[in-house]
């Protein structure tokens, strides 16, 4: 799994170099195959290619796939999404409409992600998002409930969009 953060830089033909702490683990695991898109913040995500698989497989398997909130999602992901294979120098090539949408250029932060994507995101973006949505003692105590309830399997850990704050999120 992923974990940690690393700073990278898009180069001028818009190719991202996976840091080496993730490009090791996701060669190893998932092989060089990903998925990249974006949705909610403007930022981007990176997933070895069998992850979002599995996304879409829940989605297709939902029975909720003409719901409008689902088609709006996959729009989205869509628009800015793209299949791509990391090359063996650790690239891998960021569309255009991806890399305006998420101000992909110069300098950039890789966030891993112990549910086995990569976020990436304009460094000055990260920070005014991390300045305008501090991590309060709310959402901490939210996420030791789930890490409580997970170790001691009081009924399981509350659902994505439960308790304040929710808002579904994709498995990922």
């Amino acid at each position: 799994m992923f974990r940690g953060s690393a700073d990278a830089k898009i180069d001028d033909k818009g190719r991202l170099k996976i840091p080496s702490k993730f490009r090791e683990l996701l060669f190893s695991r998932f092989g060089p195959k990903v998925f990249v898109t974006s949705f909610g913040h403007p930022s981007m995500r990176v997933y070895p290619l069998s992850e979002w698989m599995q996304v879409e497989e829940v989605l297709r398997k939902s029975g909720w796939g003409d719901d409008p909130r689902v088609q709006q999602f996959l729009r989205t992901v869509d628009l800015y999404g793209d299949e791509q294979e990391v090359d063996p120098q650790g690239r891998l090539l960021v569309h255009p409409r991806l890399r305006r949408h998420a101000s992909m250029n110069g300098e950039v932060v890789v966030l891993g992600h112990p549910t086995n994507f990569l976020e990436v995101w304009n460094e000055e973006a990260l920070n005014q998002l991390q300045a305008k949505e501090p991590l309060t003692e709310e959402t901490i105590r939210f996420v030791s409930g789930i890490l409580r309830e997970a170790r001691h399997g009081n009924g399981g850990p509350p659902h994505p969009g439960d308790g304040p704050g929710g808002g579904s999120v994709p498995p990922g």
